[in-house]
């Protein structure tokens, strides 16, 4: 049974009070994407990416992604800090901050190449990743009204042809693009990257004046934890977890113990999350302005 659980622990009492810190930012960097622009402006690097490719516009791709990190960075918010107290689920908030991750993730993956030919080529993987996506889901959403008993056969033909229709105009709109870069499909079938190496490849950290260099490893190890942990699984969680020891059980060796959520990985992931996603925010403001 899930009952709250005071922290007492005093290396755990410091991680809940960096995760509370972390928490407590968030509504500077939202406000941080509030400010940025719907469109980029003219002469930008963006502007001239949708110029090229519209109307398969990189700003719309990157616009939606972004706004995706942002929203989940404030329901999460909603779900760790309800009335200004640090509250810690057992497994509601991982899908979150994967989500957040991911997000900010793919749009630095898309915005990172100084050549426009590689901006656009991750732009067409990530769309041929979302219109197979978007055409299979469509397909299920059909079969699922064929396998009851009452339809109407005709509708349901215009929702195929209308399917069919869709997946065409945006393959065709692909194949134009490619085209026009001199880009090779077989590249672009490839779709996405996968998760885990786009965020290994984008959460770099190079050495600074005032810190360690932190190898996307890092990154990509949290967003396997994350992953995980997002999905139902006994040993994820009690392998993620703090364990506190009740009392023995029985004669086989069995024991009572209470489980609760590890703030060392929620900490490390919400640093990620907030740094990956500030680090978007950061190359869309210089990718949509002419000032560089």
């Amino acid at each position: 049974m899930a009952e709250p659980v005071e922290v007492t622990d005093e290396e755990e009492l410091a991680q809940a009070a960096e995760i509370r810190r972390r928490l407590e930012q968030a509504p500077i960097v939202l406000a941080r994407h509030e400010r940025l622009p719907a469109v980029p402006a003219l002469g930008s690097d963006v502007a001239g990416d949708d110029i090229a490719t519209a109307w398969m516009t990189s700003s719309h791709l990157v616009n939606a992604t972004l706004l995706m990190a942002a929203d989940n960075m404030r329901a999460l918010g909603v779900l760790l800090f309800p009335n200004n107290r640090l509250s810690m689920p057992l497994y509601a908030h991982y899908p979150i901050l994967r989500s957040i991750l991911e997000a900010s993730a793919l749009v630095k993956w898309l915005l990172e190449p100084e050549e426009r030919t590689e901006r656009v080529t991750r732009m067409l993987r990530t769309r041929w990743s979302d219109s197979l996506h978007d055409r299979d889901l469509k397909r299920e959403e059909v079969a699922t009204v064929k396998a009851m008993t009452n339809y109407d056969a005709e509708e349901l033909s215009r929702a195929e042809a209308a399917i069919a229709g869709r997946y065409a105009r945006d393959v065709a709109k692909i194949r134009e693009i490619e085209e026009a870069f001199s880009i090779p499909h077989a590249v672009v079938k490839g779709g996405r990257a996968p998760w885990v190496h786009m965020v290994r490849a984008v959460c770099t950290v190079a050495e600074g004046a005032d810190w360690i260099a932190v190898p996307g490893e890092y990154a990509a190890s949290t967003w396997r934890a994350l992953s995980g942990l997002s999905h139902p699984s006994y040993g994820g969680v009690v392998n993620s977890s703090s364990m506190q020891r009740i009392a023995d059980g029985s004669s086989d060796g069995t024991l009572l113990a209470r489980f609760s959520a590890d703030l060392g990985v929620t900490q490390r992931a919400i640093e990620v999350a907030w740094n990956t996603t500030q680090e978007a925010i950061e190359l869309v403001e210089q990718r949509y302005s002419t000032r560089r």
